[in-house]
């Protein structure tokens, strides 16, 4: 684009990781409002460097990303296909093809990289293009100051969801390596390991973000290893052409579920994801990053269903030598690959298996902090205590565990799917057509001028279609809300833009 850019050389993966997980400070701190990425930081940021400890410090939430500080597609990449290699999306792969059969997730999986590649390109667009992450771009757009508390309620909900589901997961591993019993030692170990996230996300993210590549290609050496194993055993066509293999599940239910799983992760890595777009060199490099993303996801879909393919069995006898019926311990055998995966490599794969969730749950857990530090700060105006959060993020995961969120991951996908489309779907309609082609808003964030304490249009929005969304699929009328609430959340904000258009333009509302 432009000279400076061509100067900018690439930062290393762990330089990106720790820059993502910085944390948002009360005030503002950017500079004007040029919507080019030499525009967006000036030299400010980069006389600092030498005045603070960590490129993390250097680029907060809530200053613009520095030419300086621009990263070369790759090195975003290799974050996103470390995020996406987990315990979760490899239940991910076990739900796709054991609830929809083989077939259908084919089409599941199809699905995902689609929506997933459209929406991470053009949410990670906008936030490109301003320079900022998609929390502080969403807070200026379609939120307002206060109104963001909305968005932390979700990012809340979702992040700490996935937080509260990968330590059951590892821990139901634990569980079975060791043969530990009784609901007193469960509980213990769920307790030491969310303490354990505590303290990687308050000391431990600079190993962990060195490590990160380690333990990407550690997981997917483990997850190889099983499907040799499989072919092995002359069972891998029968591994990758089976139909539905959970008992009593319709094949239009169980494909529902397994689309309403890929909606919520699609628009989770796009939010996720646009956090670190942010710091590409090119807008042109949004492709490939939204690309290699959701091919990454899709290749861990297919190690995970392979993966819990072949523990079946033995994760189902398991599980009903625990007192749960047939359907239950199907459930948890899917839900559970970690088993799988300990079954296949012993001590080794129970060690991969923790390196790398330690990898994704720090990360979830600075996530979930930093959306409790928020939502404190915009109801109340006070700063939390950066620990406090961290503390704040795990009790509340505890407290979904506590509610058994892996029993019943079927609603928390389908909700979160909700609650993550329409906040996708509300920013990338507020920017390229309320603001973009209707010309009602300004396209272009100025972090010097005074913020709207809350935008109704696009509060009101996001609640009114997660209402009805919900409702619809609360009373079974519609099996996969994204169909209702997509278009909902289109038409209901274009129209009510069009009908206030005067007082947005005026300034009078946001």
């Amino acid at each position: 684009m432009g000279g400076n850019e061509e100067q900018v050389k690439g930062k290393t993966t762990t330089e990106v990781a720790r820059t993502g997980r910085g944390r948002a400070p009360s005030t503002a701190g950017g500079k004007g409002d040029d919507p080019s990425p030499q525009g967006r930081g000036g030299t400010e940021g980069s006389n600092r460097r030498g005045k603070r400890g960590s490129v993390t410090e250097q680029v907060s939430l809530f200053e613009r990303v520095p030419a300086s500080e621009r990263l070369a597609w790759p090195d975003i990449a290799a974050i996103l296909s470390g995020v996406v290699s987990s315990l979760s999306k490899l239940m991910g792969g076990g739900i796709v093809a054991f609830y929809a059969g083989c077939q259908m997730g084919g089409v599941t999986v199809a699905i995902t990289f689609v929506l997933s590649f459209f929406l991470t390109y053009l949410v990670g667009k906008i936030c490109y293009r301003e320079g900022l992450s998609n929390n502080v771009v969403s807070r200026y757009y379609i939120f307002g100051k206060k109104g963001s508390a909305a968005g932390s309620l979700i990012w809340i909900f979702v992040i700490v969801g996935v937080l509260a589901v990968g330590t059951v997961q590892l821990g139901n591993a634990i569980l079975f390596a060791f043969g530990w019993e009784g609901e007193a030692v469960r509980w213990a170990l769920f307790i030491c390991i969310s303490c354990v996230w505590v303290v990687m996300a308050l000391f431990g993210t600079k190993i962990i973000a060195r490590m990160n590549a380690v333990f990407v290609v550690a997981l997917f050496c483990v997850m190889g290893y099983v499907i040799y194993l499989i072919a092995a055993d002359g069972q891998l066509v029968d591994a990758a052409t089976h139909g539905i293999l959970i008992p009593g599940v319709q094949p239009l239910e169980g494909f529902a579920y397994s689309v309403n799983y890929a909606i919520m992760t699609s628009g989770l890595m796009a939010l996720f994801a646009a956090d670190f777009t942010r710091f590409a060199r090119k807008e042109r490099d949004i492709a490939p990053v939204a690309a290699t993303g959701s091919l990454f996801a899709i290749i861990t879909y297919i190690c995970g269903a392979l993966v819990v393919y072949y523990g079946f069995d033995k994760s189902v006898a398991y599980f009903s030598a625990q007192g749960m019926d047939p359907l239950l311990a199907a459930n948890a055998a899917v839900t559970n690959p970690g088993v799988s995966l300990v079954l296949a490599a012993g001590g080794v794969g129970l060690a991969i298996i923790c390196l790398s969730q330690m990898k994704v749950e720090t990360s979830n857990s600075i996530g979930g902090a930093n959306a409790v530090s928020n939502l404190v700060h915009s109801l109340f105006g006070r700063k939390l205590p950066w620990a406090a959060a961290v503390v704040g993020a795990n009790a509340i995961g505890l407290a979904f565990i506590l509610g058994n969120i892996l029993d019943q991951v079927n609603a928390f996908m389908s909700y979160g799917s909700i609650l993550t489309s329409s906040w996708c779907i509300l920013l990338i309609t507020d920017y390229y057509i309320v603001r973009g082609k209707m010309g009602i808003g300004k396209v272009g964030i100025d972090m010097e001028a005074p913020e709207k304490a809350v935008h109704w249009r696009g509060v009101g929005t996001i609640a009114f279609v997660t209402v009805v969304g919900s409702a619809l699929y609360a009373t079974g009328m519609v099996g996969v809300p994204f169909l209702v609430v997509a278009p909902l959340t289109m038409v209901v904000y274009i129209a009510v833009s069009w009908l206030l258009r005067d007082k947005v333009r005026s300034g009078e509302i946001g």
